[in-house]
């Protein structure tokens, strides 16, 4: 009798057991991405804000105008503002999750490389003015090397830990910059707004989608 009852109790059940240790593995990506649709929303303000900030020093000419200080200060600014979001709530979800040594190199290397790529793309800059580039072509060198850049982050962040929406979000933002720079100045700020913006709002939909269906119980794929 003792027997039968073992073999009926559901926490035994191998099937049971394995489908349960199935779900935790499956809650932990999920519980990691939901800060992200935060994180992408900052992005998206940053962004969308941003440039259109940018835009407005000439885009609206002669009905509108922003000074020049203005508009950079707010630039900088809201993508400061974008980082501590991103540093905040990245800090936060991986509170309480154990990480392997191999994963926190990875990391740390990864974001090193961004770091590191976006102070070598200012030096850059710098030597290209050095040896005679136009002045007029700085508001376009700068953005787009900028969103190559984080395009390419995006892209190798998909390939290192398999995620096919950063490879998305990554192709996207490629597009965006390599588009842009054809519109000339200013409009090329404006598609950096509208459209480099609607990337991160669109990962932020998508993101928060997928961290609500773990909630529910039902997958969105």
């Amino acid at each position: 009798m003792d027997d039968e009852k073992l073999d009926d109790d559901p926490a035994l059940d191998p099937a049971a057991m394995l489908a349960l240790l199935q779900r935790e593995q499956d809650e932990i990506p999920r519980r990691l991405a939901r800060g992200i649709p935060w994180i992408m929303l900052a992005w998206g303000i940053a962004w969308f804000c941003g440039f259109g900030m940018l835009w407005l020093i000439d885009g609206a000419r002669p009905a509108f105008a922003t000074p020049l200080p203005v508009s950079v200060i707010s630039f900088i600014v809201l993508l400061v503002g974008a980082i501590a979001v991103s540093a905040i709530i990245g800090t936060r979800a991986g509170r309480g999750i154990r990480s392997t040594r191999e994963a926190a190199f990875t990391g740390t290397v990864y974001g090193v490389t961004g770091s590191a790529g976006f102070f070598a793309m200012y030096i850059f800059a710098i030597a290209l003015s050095f040896n005679g580039m136009d002045p007029n072509l700085e508001p376009i060198f700068f953005p787009t090397a900028m969103g190559i850049l984080v395009a390419l982050m995006y892209l190798v962040a998909g390939a290192i830990w398999r995620a096919i929406p950063s490879i998305v979000m990554g192709g996207a933002i490629l597009v965006v910059s390599l588009v842009a720079p054809f519109l000339g100045y200013p409009n090329h700020y404006l598609v950096f707004a509208i459209a480099g913006g609607g990337v991160f709002f669109g990962g932020a939909i998508s993101t928060a989608l997928y961290t609500r269906g773990g909630r529910d119980g039902t997958a969105v794929r």
